[in-house]
């Protein structure tokens, strides 16, 4: 949750200076350090007698040690290495796989692959291997090209006029073509879920990717292979293209498929090595080009506007110079060598031959930097004093441990109430009076905060537990989706129904509605007797606020309908839920005094919500929402349109829907072919009743109406077609209907 604006004003009768005292003392517990543990501080205690007592052994040790060093650094090195070779393998290997997959899925279906049909698939590709620059499909008959690039977050400059792309764009999909000898390239942008964002051409780079040494070698060998590293225009950066041919069922190669992989997560690999303080790791072609390094932007250079593959020399490093010259003497995988007065070890591994490439692995380590094994003259003295720091410290360990176990559980205890987890008791019991008080102290604790998490959102009281923030008043704007619902006819219900039944009623009617809102990260705001406020989209923030908030209603719906048929089974009293839901910037934080407040949402926002639950009386319907929430929500929902309304208290007319399903995601709100077919008519005869075509759409919700025969709304629009075809309405009327309740 983001944090509260602070109160302008301390409130009459509040504790003065109250929170600058506290910031105070925070300010002094800082600046202090959090210190050591308990369990450290008896440690290192004893650690330093022992160490006075054994450190000239252990210098001699150390300073005699020199014998095995070269040794263990080889093996360490040798370990780096293969590990590097093995990662720089496990980004490629995928890579070879998915080309030849969507060379051959291509192969399946020449039409769809050339009509853009399998870019769906290239994206989850690069979704999914986010070392990959791109993947890409070529054709030999007229040199026909689609490629897929994802679009890094941030980027600024991208595609065929190197601008910015489009706010929401994950993915650009180009098609390059020569249809009647006529050039296009066109570039569209879209989002991660396949939504068009974006579109440009450019027919001035004339691509053709058929006179490509990538597309001639794969067609020339009609296997996979790896190109050349060359330097990427799109994003500056080395990489390697690899391809595989496209056959045709009668064995004819009718294009090839690639795809770009970025040699950056390599860099990225290198840069975590541990190779001491000035080890280095690196690795370049056979013509000593970088294809990785700790820091990629030095594989790369620059001259105005051309940028080049940097060779290992030109790093400028003395010991690299060093490093190549005496491999290129010695010719073995493993060299000593000094350079800057210093002794160093290089180690270059070449990469495995199937990859087709002479790359190497090159690692260069300082021999100072390292630490060896003890040297078999020092060995019994080493020994020696290790065995009497190890007892030392394990008597020590274990008188440590019985004195703070109780408080390191405790610690954790504590730790997990910061994160809000209350469930269940502290079970423990230490042998110290005082540390049992104090746990004694902590399940009280625990036991008031699980009531308070009873009265306000959990995700709240979550924030504050876990930061150590005092509560204090205050609000921001924010756009929220809000969800009222209601019981109808709760006061018949009520007249039903003895008081004490009424309120297990109603109860679980409450808390059906509650996990609802809850399952979707939703925040319950009061409840009004049979009524429920919820919001999404804060305390934390949701993106897919709108989408959750439809997915709750829908399932407080089935959840709703359930019930019912169970208490209809056993003889008690049914409910009818109706909820609206409305997305919009509202005020959202703590509000009320500084001795009690409510965290809430506020606003217009708010009570257009509330109208919407009412919009169900006129209309006979269960969940109205507003165009804001289907804008929101995306096309993932189902809908019908219901009229245009002005809700009480309201002039201006808006659109209100029924929601009525969820196309995607949750099989069991999924629509009926009914309710398919329910919102397709609706659309057709409302669409007709605003063009002011009455008679058409009359016949439209006649036929609605003869499938739904219990849907109420189309007998309010059959009647007042009627009355239009009788008296025209002005030519100002564009269909507001002005609600007269709530």
């Amino acid at each position: 949750m983001n944090s509260m604006p602070p109160v302008p004003e301390t409130p009459s009768g509040a504790p003065p200076n109250g929170a600058s005292a506290g910031d105070a003392r925070d300010r002094r517990r800082k600046k202090r350090g959090k210190g050591l543990t308990l369990r450290v501080n008896i440690l290192g205690a004893f650690a330093a007698l022992l160490t006075v007592t054994v450190i000239t052994l252990v210098a001699f040790a150390y300073h005699k040690n020199s014998a095995s060093v070269l040794e263990l650094m080889g093996r360490f090195v040798e370990r780096v290495s293969a590990s590097g070779i093995s990662s720089s393998m496990a980004l490629l290997d995928p890579v070879e796989t998915s080309v030849q997959a969507t060379a051959r899925l291509a192969a399946i279906d020449e039409a769809k692959a050339r009509d853009g049909s399998l870019f769906p698939y290239m994206t989850s590709i690069l979704a999914t291997q986010p070392q990959l620059q791109s993947i890409y499909l070529a054709f030999d008959a007229d040199g026909r090209f689609l490629q897929a690039f994802p679009i890094p977050p941030g980027t600024r400059k991208f595609g065929a006029h190197d601008t910015q792309p489009p706010e929401n764009a994950r993915f650009a999909l180009r098609v390059v073509d020569r249809k009647g000898g006529k050039y296009t390239d066109v570039w569209t942008y879209v989002t991660a879920a396949g939504a068009v964002v974006g579109e440009e051409t450019s027919n001035e780079l004339n691509y053709d990717p058929r006179p490509r040494p990538w597309y001639k070698d794969a067609i020339a060998t009609k296997g996979l292979i790896w190109s050349d590293l060359l330097v990427y225009t799109s994003n500056r950066q080395p990489g390697i293209t690899a391809a595989y041919p496209i056959f045709a069922a009668d064995g004819r190669v009718i294009g090839a498929a690639a795809a770009n992989v970025a040699t950056k997560q390599m860099s990225d690999f290198l840069a975590s090595l541990d190779l001491g303080g000035s080890g280095m790791a690196f690795i370049v072609d056979e013509k000593e080009q970088l294809i990785a390094h700790p820091d990629a932007a030095r594989t790369v250079r620059q001259d105005g506007l051309k940028y080049s593959l940097v060779k290992a020399d030109q790093l400028g490093e003395q010991v690299i110079a060093d490093a190549f010259a005496a491999y290129r003497s010695a010719k073995t995988r493993t060299v000593s060598f000094d350079s800057g007065g210093k002794r160093h070890l290089g180690s270059f591994n070449p990469f495995p031959t199937d990859l087709g490439k002479n790359w190497l692995m090159v690692i260069i380590v300082l021999e100072d930097d390292f630490v060896g094994t003890l040297k078999e003259n020092s060995r019994d003295l080493v020994a020696v004093g290790f065995a009497v720091m190890v007892i030392g410290l394990l008597l020590v360990a274990l008188l440590s441990s019985w004195i703070t176990r109780p408080l390191t559980l405790l610690i954790h205890e504590i730790q997990k109430i910061q994160k809000f987890d209350l469930a269940g008791p502290i079970a423990l019991h230490a042998i110290v009076a005082e540390v049992n008080e104090l746990i004694h102290s902590m399940n009280m604790m625990k036991r008031a905060l699980r009531t308070f998490g009873m009265f306000v959102p959990r995700d709240l009281v979550r924030e504050l537990v876990a930061s150590g923030r005092a509560i204090e008043l205050g609000g921001q704007d924010r756009t929220l989706t809000v969800m009222f619902t209601d019981v109808a006819d709760f006061t018949g219900l009520s007249e039903r129904m003895a008081a004490g039944d009424l309120l297990v009623h109603i109860s679980r009617h409450l808390a059906a509605i509650s996990e609802c809102v809850a399952e979707e990260d939703g925040t319950v705001d009061k409840y009004v007797g049979d009524a429920v406020m919820a919001f999404w989209g804060a305390p934390v923030w949701r993106d897919d606020h709108a989408l959750r908030g439809c997915i709750a209603a829908l399932k407080a719906r089935e959840t709703q309908a359930r019930m019912n048929a169970e208490w209809a089974a056993q003889g008690l009293p049914t409910m009818f839920v109706r909820i609206g839901l409305h997305t919009a910037p509202v005020i959202v934080g703590n509000i009320g005094s500084a001795w009690r407040m409510s965290y809430t949402a506020m606003g217009d926002g708010v009570n257009v919500a509330s109208r919407l639950e009412g919009v169900n009386k006129a209309y006979g319907t269960q969940i109205c929402v507003s165009q804001a929430v289907l804008d929101a929500a995306g096309p993932g929902v189902l809908a019908r349109p219901l009229d245009l309304v002005a809700v009480k208290g309201r002039k201006a007319g808006a659109l209100v829907y029924e929601l009525m399903a969820l196309r995607d995601g949750v099989p069991e709100l999924a629509p009926t072919a009914e309710q398919l077919e329910i919102c397709r008519m609706t659309e057709e005869a409302f669409t007709a009743y605003q063009d002011r075509r009455w008679s058409d759409s009359i016949a439209a919700y006649e036929r609605l109406a003869a499938l739904a025969p219990s849907d109420k709304l189309p007998a309010i629009f059959i009647e007042r077609c009627r009355h239009f075809l009788a008296e025209p309405p002005p030519p100002e009327w564009i269909g507001v209907y002005e609600m007269k309740t709530k």
